[in-house]
């Protein structure tokens, strides 16, 4: 089967199952009330810990790149064939990305960026899986049967459901939802992300080196130091007060980072999610539109987070007299 019959036959796939949805299974729009909330919803509890949905989709996207990790590698062959040759270039042009971008570092950046990449990717994907939106927990009153529309079957006492008041609307919690929805998630790559770009910079340049990029009082020190000798330069003093400003943006700069991964991440995917949730209640092929391109943005959003780190790790790593040297 050629590539154009493939998309041909997974596009139709999926209008047969928006069609099949919509005459065998007719969700009432009062039956459920659909959750946009920023707060991811809890599906159980551990011993106080909460598990939410977007905790439980971070684990199971780990467990999908350990499972085709283990696939490529189990029996590799000298000449690569299907699992492994895929994993091949696909860490090969993460490879190559390291290099262009970080130089003779990319290596020891290549870890950090390509698993931040294939985490976010494959997260946010498992998102996107027709179906999985649909299948969660909802609270029910005692008493009262589940809405039109609805398949409920008992589920096992260890899951933890928040009590339904009455009258309020039906809150369905979906065991799936990208992590990237949850501003945790990006928060914490964001955060790995930085911190690790300050430890390779002090490997790189030293402490002393490194910090002088924030705190840089060389000038002003001259400055001092002629003013007590009676040969003041004025010069050293503009100088001077100037490194100290532009050291006070670079710090600025690099907690900025933080709220810039974070921010970025988050609100694409989460406004991606409230869009396809609005199109799905307007028309029936409406929503494959804006699924397709939360495929790409899904996709794009971690090879950004990923340029963005190996960018930002280059220029940590880099002392500032370097271009006079060339």
């Amino acid at each position: 089967m050629s590539s154009r019959n493939k998309v041909l036959v997974i596009a139709l796939a999926f209008i047969g199952v928006a069609v099949a949805q919509k005459i065998f299974i007719p969700f009432e729009t009062p039956a459920v009330s659909a959750s946009v909330a920023v707060k991811p919803e809890t599906l159980f509890d551990l011993n106080g810990f909460e598990i939410t949905n977007t905790l439980l989709t971070s684990w199971i996207a780990m467990l999908v790149l350990i499972g085709l990790a283990v696939t490529a590698t189990r029996n590799m062959k000298l000449v690569p064939t299907g699992v492994q040759n895929i994993f091949e270039m696909l860490i090969e042009a993460i490879l190559n990305l390291a290099e262009s971008v970080g130089g003779e570092r990319g290596r020891k950046f290549f870890p950090v960026a390509a698993t931040i990449l294939l985490l976010v990717v494959v997260s946010n994907l498992l998102g996107l899986i027709p179906g999985f939106g649909p299948i969660g927990l909802i609270s029910l009153e005692k008493g009262h049967a589940a809405p039109a529309g609805i398949v409920t079957f008992d589920i096992p006492q260890i899951f933890f459901v928040e009590e339904h008041e009455p009258g309020a609307p039906i809150l369905l919690a979906p065991f799936v939802r990208s992590p990237s929805t949850d501003i945790n998630f990006p928060l914490s790559l964001a955060l790995i992300s930085v911190v690790l770009t300050q430890i390779f910079g002090v490997q790189a340049l030293g402490f002393f080196g490194y910090v002088g990029k924030f705190i840089n009082v060389r000038r002003m020190g001259k400055f001092l130091g002629g003013a007590l000798r009676g040969k003041a330069v004025v010069g050293d003093l503009m100088y001077g007060l100037l490194d100290i400003f532009v050291g006070l943006i670079e710090l600025v700069s690099e907690i900025g980072k933080i709220l810039s991964f974070t921010f970025r991440l988050f609100g694409n995917i989460f406004a991606g999610e409230v869009v396809l949730l609005i199109m799905s209640f307007l028309f029936l092929a409406l929503p494959l539109i804006f699924y397709g391109l939360e495929v790409f943005v899904g996709a794009i959003q971690g090879f950004v987070f990923c340029v963005l780190t190996l960018a930002f790790m280059s220029i940590a790593t880099t002392p500032h007299h370097s271009e006079e040297q060339h």
